[in-house]
């Protein structure tokens, strides 16, 4: 017990300098914890060695952050996010872990380590990039909605992916049984997230009504922290997982940003801890014997978001300009997701000490990003001018082009609202087909352990097949019902009059994203499935074909273009002869 106060003790002080180092040098709290904690740990100074606690640190402050960040926004208001943010969040992170990815093929790592590279590097921080732009006072810019938005869809896809390989960790039963396993715990914990949030929710309401005190909400907040949390464990996922899902749920009670505001001091002091133990982790040797590594991914970092993310809002959100720079620039900061990912890693064996390595990509590009993120303006000038006149009109008009599509999906109309509420219904679909696929497998196997009846396996055979039937035909439904909304919407933004043309259209571009979604996806089956590298060679050809149907597409729209043109001048010289002949 004296030990364990010695290292408490110490953590605490040094998390006070490491505090002050940062506010010192104009930089994030989280750099300096990080730094500090690298100093004062076993590969270090050797303050803090005491290995079971920093382990408990760190989980128990993961679980705590999670809960701050699912306080942040209702799980129940993503509908009101914008399309267009949700698209650019999606293509930049799958984008990002997909050159990540081929990024640590070249630098000769294997398909694991590449994967978890891949990921590290495809989620910003959100916590640096809003402490930099509310020092900066750039928070009123006109960018700053969308970027705030993204990084919001970030944090949901990192505890998703966090899940992911929480679920994976345990092969003794092979890759069907682990993919099994975790299919059944994330739909069971989503159900039992739904349930709560229809039945016990309003209890909790009535209960609020009537006892309104700080302290009741404080510790009725904490309770479903770790009821999650531990139903999360003992669903063998992360509990950090559960901690999102109860912070979700006590942001959509009344009154809650109450209790963010109460708890925002222990937030600070908990967050603290865990960056601080993490730093301890940090290995200063490892990090010198992987420094080109460390600076080919930074690299990575800097030009996948200069040009992908750049591309992406030049194209989804019509960013021109200081616009696109700045928004690239504000999300050069690698996030504090790379560290849970980097430490999940362990677990695998990948060969590879990803701790130290993420968090020298993180204290660079964070650094990086407040030094850069005022020059966006001067930066611009000499790239733009770089660019053919031809490319930058081509540019141009596809910007155009997807921006009145995607102006019109987030227009609150009949048609963006039928969208998504298909759009969902359809993941809703989903989410049943591979609960009863799974569930039917893990379900068979328990009644051949017990010995079942034969009539009783005959009903379970038939039930089973029966729910996968209804809801791929459910599926499949919403899934038209998808594409005949959005090919009115696309009428409706690009003035086609010919429906069955449109509907052709959209066909075709939803086969496209289709495929260059299974190529961007592709890395997490090498990893599932355990593929050599040389099978990268699949998700290019898949690319390939992506582009060449999108430039057939392009070609086709401007054939149209023309002959509408042409139609036009023909029927005008037509109307002139007329008009002469009168």
């Amino acid at each position: 017990m004296e030990q364990e106060l010695i290292t408490l003790g110490i953590l605490f002080f040094f998390a006070l300098v490491g505090g002050i180092l940062a506010t010192r040098f104009k930089q994030p709290m989280l750099m300096g914890l990080l730094l500090v904690g690298a100093f004062i740990g076993p590969h270090m100074l050797g303050l803090v060695s005491n290995e079971n606690m920093i382990s408990m640190m760190i989980d128990f402050g993961a679980i705590l952050m999670l809960f701050m960040i699912g306080l942040a926004f209702d799980l129940s208001k993503l509908q009101k996010i914008g399309l267009k943010a949700i698209i650019v969040g999606l293509l930049k992170s799958a984008i990002v872990v997909f050159i990540g990815f081929n990024v640590g093929l070249l630098l000769g790592l294997g398909v694991q380590a590449s994967l978890f590279i891949g990921i590290i590097l495809a989620f910003s921080s959100t916590v640096v990039i809003v402490k930099v732009l509310e020092e900066k006072e750039l928070m009123n810019r006109q960018e700053v909605p969308l970027i705030i938005a993204v990084l919001i869809i970030e944090d949901i896809l990192a505890v998703i992916i966090l899940t992911f390989f929480s679920g994976l960790v345990d092969k003794s039963s092979g890759l069907i049984g682990s993919i099994q396993n975790l299919v059944i715990s994330m739909c069971i914990l989503i159900i039992a997230f739904m349930i709560f949030e229809k039945f016990i929710k309003p209890l909790i309401v009535w209960m609020l009504k009537t006892n309104n005190s700080d302290e009741i909400m404080t510790f009725l907040a904490l309770t479903l922290c770790a009821a999650f949390s531990y139903f999360a464990y003992f669903l063998k996922l992360s509990p950090a997982a559960g901690a999102f899902l109860a912070g979700s749920i006590v942001a959509s009670l009344p009154e809650a940003k109450r209790f963010e505001k109460a708890i925002s001091p222990y937030n600070m002091i908990i967050s603290s801890i865990f960056f601080i133990a993490i730093g301890t982790m940090v290995n200063f040797q490892s990090v010198q014997a992987n420094i080109m590594i460390i600076l080919v991914l930074v690299l990575t970092v800097i030009l996948t978001r200069l040009f992908a993310f750049g591309l992406i809002v030049y194209l989804f959100a019509n960013f021109k300009g200081d616009k696109m720079f700045f928004s690239s620039m504000a999300m050069f900061s690698v996030g504090e997701f790379a560290l849970l990912i980097a430490q999940e890693s362990q677990k695998f064996n990948i060969g590879i000490d990803l701790m130290s390595i993420s968090a020298a990509i993180i204290f660079i590009t964070a650094v990086l990003m407040s030094l850069t993120l005022t020059y966006s303006n001067k930066l611009y000038d000499p790239a733009n001018e770089s660019i053919p006149y031809v490319l930058r009109k081509k540019l141009d008009n596809s910007s155009e082009f997807i921006r009145n599509i995607s102006e019109e999906l987030d227009l609150d109309n009949k048609y963006s609202q039928g969208l998504k509420k298909n759009f969902f219904r359809a993941l809703l679909g989903i989410l049943v087909l591979m609960l009863s696929i799974f569930g039917w497998r893990k379900l068979v196997n328990v009644m051949v352990e017990y010995n079942a009846s034969s009539t009783l396996m005959m009903a379970g055979y038939i039930t089973a097949l029966s729910v996968m039937a209804i809801s791929m035909l459910y599926i499949l439904f919403r899934a038209r019902k998808t594409m005949r909304v959005f090919s009115e919407v696309f009428s409706n933004a690009t003035d086609h009059r010919n429906s069955g043309k449109s509907r052709q259209i959209v066909r075709r571009v939803f086969i496209a994203f289709g495929m260059l979604c299974i190529a961007l996806l592709f890395p997490f089956a090498m990893f599932m499935f355990n593929l050599d590298y040389k099978y990268v060679i699949i998700p290019f050809v898949l690319i390939g074909i992506f582009v060449w149907e999108i430039y057939r597409l392009s070609r086709e729209k401007s054939s149209d273009a023309e002959l509408y043109i042409k139609s036009s001048s023909i029927h005008s010289r037509a109307d002139l002869k007329n008009g002469w002949k009168i």
